[in-house]
This record gives structure tokens, sequence and C-alpha cells, in this order.
């Protein structure tokens, strides 16, 4: 039986200044007793369109090999 993760972004800032968002992504999964907690830097304009950003900050979270739990 496959069980798919669910993310989340937990906190989301743009730093106006240095032109990124921080943020962190949560990875939730059966079997695991807490969500991981992933900090990702991602550069953008602040006019990204949300769907956009939730996609490019998940991709972000599962470069850092977080992503396939």
């Amino acid at each position: 039986m496959y069980h798919a993760t669910a993310t989340r972004i937990a906190r989301l800032f743009y730093d106006a200044a240095r032109r990124r968002f921080d943020a962190v992504v949560e990875f939730f999964a059966p079997g695991l007793p807490e969500p991981l907690r992933v900090p990702v830097v991602f550069e953008a304009p602040p006019d990204l369109a949300y769907r956009d950003l939730t996609r490019a900050l998940t991709r972000a979270a599962q470069r850092r090999g977080i992503g396939g739990v």
C-alpha cells in the first residue's frame, strides 16, 4: 500500500532587503511521530504567484533530501 506524504508551509517571511523568502516546510508521513521541518531560503520577487511559491518552496526542501521520506 502506498502512503504519500503531506506538505505544509509552516512559516513564511519575505526579506525585502535580500529579495528572498525564508520558510519552514513541514512534511507529514505515516509512522512519523511529528512532522519533519525543513528550513528553506528561496530567492524570488515579492509578487510571485502563491501556487508557484509553494511549489518552489516544496521542491527546494525536497532537493535537500527530505522529500523522499
